[in-house]
């Protein structure tokens, strides 16, 4: 399959009027100003797409399915955009006049994609990244825009200019020499490399020199991040020691409760300075916040709320709808204002202090984990999905002769 047929986007790129023919409205010279009066890009649901790659057909035989299209968009919003003059956009009932698709690779599989072993007109999902995470490489996967509306083609490669896909080489693989001055204008070079890998037949945007400027972006001096090391569990020992132990007189043994090796710890650090942590549980419907602890010397900078922030939001990607928690009856506040109630009128008392129950009722995130999700996701480290981990790294080695009985 040739899900790229840049030599139909060229000879019907001079199909329309003399006006959409001229130079001063060729693709290497109208600017995105130019681009946006003419043109409008958008997202389509499962008939819009259908209706796209159907009309795609008469033009580009053996285009992959409706199907794989509607799967490839499902498991990443990204992937396809419509596309139509702006002058026939109706924000209502929004159809387009042609499209633009493109692969955003993991590692793995952008490995595939420069050594051949891709199967780009049946991918597995696998190899394309989520919506939320970074891929390693991003392949223009099909083109069908036909006339003037060919000239909205940058302001889609424009979508992966946010800083998740900023620095990320585009891919493509041109069949015609056409096709190859349509992509040179826009940036795209003969060969394409990535990991020590490299490829002829394909064409490449090089955006390496896009990266310095996410290093210019300042940093943060609150971070909030799962403990991940025996060092960084001593650190919420020492807090939480700090917080319930000498400030509250709670005993040892019932702040170290025997279920901190049952437990996904958060701790948060300002400056360096580890000052808060909490601990979370899970159960079969719903997840319990617990621990929740901030340093006298950070207090009253909204720390809580932040190492809330990320305690919800890591149990809304591992799927969690239902959060529970019991808050002192003095700090019922800090969990009212990130959307936790009162659970009826039950007090509990434990450790000197009062407690009530409350309860948040949220959504999962829209890329939560699930058994459907690539495996290699599934084995990343804890919080961190959207970024390629070190076992499918270990991938790219193959299989070992003594696993294979060699």
């Amino acid at each position: 399959m040739t899900a790229l047929d840049l030599e139909l986007l060229r000879k019907t790129a001079g199909q329309g009027t003399p006006e959409t023919r001229s130079a001063a409205y060729s693709l290497d010279r109208m600017t995105t100003l130019q681009l946006a009066k003419r043109t409008v890009i958008f997202t389509v649901d499962a008939a819009g797409i259908a209706s796209l790659v159907d009309a795609a057909r008469k033009d580009i035989p053996g285009l992959t399915s409706n199907q794989m299209f509607q799967s490839v968009a499902n498991h990443n919003p990204d992937t396809f955009w419509a596309i139509t003059k702006r002058d026939r956009f109706n924000i209502g009932k929004p159809t387009g006049e042609g499209f633009l698709a493109v692969l955003p690779l993991t590692h793995e599989g952008t490995r595939r994609l420069i050594d051949g072993r891709l199967d780009t007109c049946n991918p597995e999902m696998c190899f394309v990244a989520r919506q939320s995470e970074r891929p390693a490489g991003i392949y223009v996967w099909a083109i069908h825009a036909k006339g003037c509306i060919a000239a909205a083609i940058p302001l889609v490669l424009q979508k992966f200019s946010t800083p998740l896909y900023r620095g990320v080489n585009i891919y493509s693989r041109p069949v015609t020499k056409e096709g190859l001055r349509v992509l040179e204008p826009l940036g795209f070079t003969a060969g394409a490399h990535y990991d020590g890998l490299f490829a002829p037949h394909l064409q490449m945007f090089d955006r390496t020199n896009d990266l310095p400027v996410v290093e210019t972006i300042p940093q943060d001096s609150v971070t909030v991040e799962v403990v991940r090391s025996m060092d960084e569990m001593a650190r919420v020992i020492a807090i939480r020691g700090a917080v319930y132990m000498a400030e509250q007189r709670c005993p040892f043994e019932e702040e170290f409760d025997g279920n901190d090796f049952s437990a996904t710890h958060l701790i948060c650090h300002k400056d360096g300075e580890p000052v808060g942590c909490i601990r979370i549980r899970y159960f079969a419907d719903f997840a319990k916040l617990e621990r929740l602890a901030v340093r006298h010397e950070g207090r009253g900078g909204g720390l809580a709320g932040r190492i809330l922030d990320a305690a919800i939001d890591l149990c809304r990607k591992k799927g969690y709808s239902v959060l529970y928690a019991h808050s002192q009856r003095r700090l019922l506040r800090v969990w009212e204002q990130r959307g936790f109630r009162r659970m009826g009128a039950r007090d509990l008392v434990f450790s000197d202090f009062d407690y009530v129950e409350v309860k948040l009722e949220t959504e999962k995130h829209p890329q939560s984990i699930t058994l459907s999700d690539d495996p290699y996701v599934i084995i990343r480290p804890e919080g961190r999905w959207d970024t390629p981990g070190i076992l499918e790294r270990s991938a790219g080695r193959g299989v070992c002769p003594a696993a294979t009985g060699r």
